[in-house]
């Protein structure tokens, strides 16, 4: 038998990673046997070992394709915010949030499947030190706000960063993924709006926040 090419055996793969992808999400990971993979693939299970010798060197495959992917949007999404703090930028950062939730939603579910089956063993990579990461990319930024006096005392504003775009992906895989039907009470519009205002300005009034500075130095004579 003639041996494969590099490109043709990259176009086997890519059938049966579909094929395993599409089971992992419809019945589960432990549900969907190797046997049905190969079913799906349509190719046969001395075959499908030949590619894979274990179901979760599938699914790992699976996720290392889609990081990639979802990294490199990422990356073009960071390189066209200037003023990360800047409540047009952070808007823009939300509704980067949504297309990537609703281009790739196999990829946030298998990141489900993980932390249900694997203790998000695969995904972890993603989150940790995720804070130090935006800290990186956006130092002269945030570095050049601190001394404009942009920011307000005792503000990281890496961790401001972080927690809104976790937030805006959390509302976004809250309602697409999980049928959220406006849990929020706003549609995705006045949500992107109400979401961008708190991390921009905050919830307090000017006037509330002129009180309690006023307290603070009465506190202190």
């Amino acid at each position: 038998m003639p041996k494969l090419s590099d490109a043709a055996i990259g176009k086997r793969k890519d059938v049966i990673e579909a094929a395993a992808c599409e089971l992992f999400i419809t019945q589960g990971f432990h549900a969907a046997s190797m046997r049905d993979i190969a079913k799906g693939a349509e190719v046969s299970l001395g075959n499908l070992y030949n590619y894979y010798p274990t179901k979760e060197a599938i699914f790992e495959s699976i996720i290392n394709g889609y990081v990639k992917v979802i990294d490199d949007k990422l990356k073009s999404i960071f390189a066209q915010i200037d003023e990360p703090l800047d409540p047009e930028n952070l808007r823009r950062l939300g509704e980067m949030a949504g297309k990537l939730v609703n281009e790739h939603s196999d990829f946030w579910l298998l990141m489900y499947i993980d932390v249900l089956e694997f203790q998000n063993r695969h995904f972890r990579k993603m989150f940790n030190g995720i804070t130090d990461r935006f800290r990186k990319i956006f130092a002269k930024q945030f570095d050049e706000a601190a001394k404009r006096g942009d920011l307000r005392t005792g503000v990281d504003p890496a961790t401001v960063f972080t927690t809104a775009y976790m937030q805006f992906f959390n509302y976004f895989l809250v309602e697409k993924l999980f049928g959220g039907n406006r849990h929020l009470g706003l549609n995705d519009e006045q949500a992107l709006n109400c979401l961008t205002k708190i991390f921009a300005y905050g919830t307090l009034s000017e006037e509330k926040l002129a009180k309690f500075k006023k307290q603070a130095n009465k506190a202190m004579v």
